[in-house]
């Protein structure tokens, strides 16, 4: 019992967060940008130890316009069942109005250490990307990010919450902290719906950036 308790509290603490930073927007004289994200997820397993993860995604902007496309290819290998590794290739379409797309070429590499224990699983992946998501810049970042997952019984949603940390390596600084929340459900065999909202805190400067998405997994 007191190890649950110990597990409810760590899920409490950042949903504590998110709702005390999501309370003093309208106080703060912040920028609140929205974005809308769809994408498709495919994943297969060539070799038992090794999984290819294919994902085509769309940014629209807060009037709805499309903003970005991407194409997303990620390797990811297990040497142990608690450890991932991870190296990811990203094509981006950047949309600009009045102008030529601009084609950019993404790249990150990541260690992800996860397990099961009493329907949980705790995650921390460290990642370094040349990238923060979908910002147009030449910087690169190291990216701290703890979840926690709960696979309730008999039912086919299992919710998370996490967080993730981005530290600006040229300038040796955090650039901004992401919060979220979400469930993905499963509909049937090897198929699911996930459902997400983000909230990316910049810590240098006065903006907010509210995502939500939608994401369909098929699992091969």
């Amino acid at each position: 019992m007191k190890t649950k308790m110990k597990i409810l509290k760590s899920i409490s603490y950042p949903v504590l967060v998110l709702f005390f930073l999501l309370s003093s927007v309208n106080a703060q004289e912040v920028k609140n940008n929205y974005q809308t994200r769809t994408s498709i997820e495919l994943g297969f397993k060539p070799l038992n130890n090794l999984r290819l993860n294919l994902t085509p995604e769309l940014f629209f902007d807060d009037n709805i316009s499309l903003d970005k496309y991407l194409f997303e290819g990620e390797a990811v290998y297990k040497p142990v069942k608690v450890l991932a590794l991870g190296a990811t290739y990203r094509f981006v379409g950047n949309v600009q109005d009045n102008q030529d797309t601009e084609y950019l070429n993404r790249i990150a590499f990541s260690a992800t250490v996860k397990n099961d224990f009493n329907r949980f699983e705790p995650l921390f992946r460290l990642r370094y990307s040349n990238y923060a998501d979908d910002e147009i810049t030449d910087k690169e970042f190291i990216r701290y990010k703890t979840s926690l997952k709960y696979d309730i019984a008999n039912c086919k949603i299992t919710p998370f919450v996490g967080i993730e940390a981005f530290q600006q390596l040229s300038d040796n600084e955090l650039y901004k902290i992401r919060y979220a929340l979400g469930f993905k459900y499963k509909m049937f065999k090897n198929n699911y719906i996930g459902c997400n909202y983000n909230l990316d805190y910049y810590l240098q400067e006065l903006r907010n950036k509210h995502i939500f998405s939608l994401t369909y997994k098929i699992r091969l």
